[in-house]
């Protein structure tokens, strides 16, 4: 079996849903390029393999003609975004881009019940596939930085405003903590005005103003950005509670039990989705502080929750076995 996959290498969503499932996919061949090159393209495919969008999202015929393969679009988030989303009008100008993609594809594959029930109206042919890890493999061990204060943790990117915004009380509150922990902001960028301002909001968010210690540390490349969570110790993970955000993957939660770090995370799905997950959950805003100062003040409590994330992930969410599934899908696919 020959795959040809499109991603772009700085893309997340293209390295989890494109770039590491073909590459720990056994007995296939496979190319992931965002540039295809005519003679690359000769070279013969069986699949064209792609999240979301593609060079070839107005000439898919094309491809078809040209290469007399399958066409497998990935799709790891709802295309309709709300309106308070900073990409949101730019998802508005590509909606029927996405649209026709998810139309034009001989296969779909999405991550969890909520998502392919958006997909199933336009294209019938669509496969739940969740986000898996190569856990023991490449980036995602587990190594950790030594510290002697205890360092709470988030980890993201800057269109998790609203999300880390939720976090913004309870963390006040913290400050009875000050001596014994650290507040680590992972993921930040500055690299132009507005997402400086918005990075700045979440800094003051999550740190109170910069009143409780903190660790600001920057974004990096999708090769190697498993190195920002070697410094967190219990990890936060908020969530907005909408359509749209049940739409996503439980992504935060397998990077976490990769190395063993405790969650606490909002009872919304995505996550809740996955009721056996044993993690402490939110289900009301106070419960922040408490399951916040209940791991703080319970070493014990933190390495057990922290270990057993990582044995639950590691048995349902394991790219090898995911993959398997993946790979039926794709030879049934060729047969047909």
């Amino acid at each position: 079996m020959r795959i040809l996959g499109l991603s772009h290498p700085a893309s997340g969503c293209g390295f989890h849903r494109i770039v590491l499932p073909l590459g720990y996919m056994n007995g296939v061949k496979a190319y992931v390029t965002n540039h295809p090159t005519a003679d690359k393209m000769a070279e013969g495919w069986d699949i064209v393999f792609y999240n979301r969008l593609s060079p070839f999202d107005e000439n898919w015929q094309m491809v078809r003609d040209t290469l007399n393969c399958k066409i497998v679009l990935d799709m790891d988030d709802d295309w309709t975004l709300p309106p308070n989303h900073l990409n949101f009008f730019d998802y508005n100008r590509i909606k029927p881009i996405i649209e026709n993609n998810i139309r034009e594809a001989d296969m779909v594959l999405c991550t969890n019940e909520n998502l392919a029930s958006r997909i199933y109206p336009i294209n019938q042919n669509v496969h739940i596939i969740p986000n898996a890890i190569p856990y023991g493999n490449h980036q995602f061990q587990h190594d950790k930085k030594d510290s002697e204060r205890i360092r709470i943790f988030w980890a993201g990117g800057v269109t998790h405003e609203c999300d880390i915004n939720i976090l913004a009380n309870p963390i006040k509150r913290l400050d009875v903590f000050k001596d014994k922990i650290q507040m680590v902001l992972a993921g930040y960028n500055d690299g132009d005005w507005n997402t400086k301002r918005i990075w700045d909001k979440m800094f003051n968010d999550f740190t109170n103003s910069g009143k409780l210690p903190y660790m600001k540390i920057h974004s990096l490349e999708v090769h190697n950005y498993m190195q920002l969570y070697e410094y967190g110790d219990i990890m936060l993970v908020p969530l907005e509670n909408s359509w749209w955000h049940s739409c996503k993957s439980n992504l935060k939660l397998l990077e976490a039990a990769t190395k063993a770090i405790p969650v606490i995370c909002s009872h919304v799905p995505p996550y809740s989705l996955d009721a056996d997950a044993p993690v402490l959950w939110v289900k009301s805003q106070k419960d922040w502080f408490i399951h916040i100062k209940d791991l703080i003040l319970n070493p014990n409590k933190r390495y057990d929750y922290g270990q057993a994330l990582k044995e639950w992930a590691n048995r349902k969410y394991n790219l090898f076995e995911i993959n398997k599934t993946r790979r039926e899908l794709f030879e049934n696919l060729i047969r047909a």
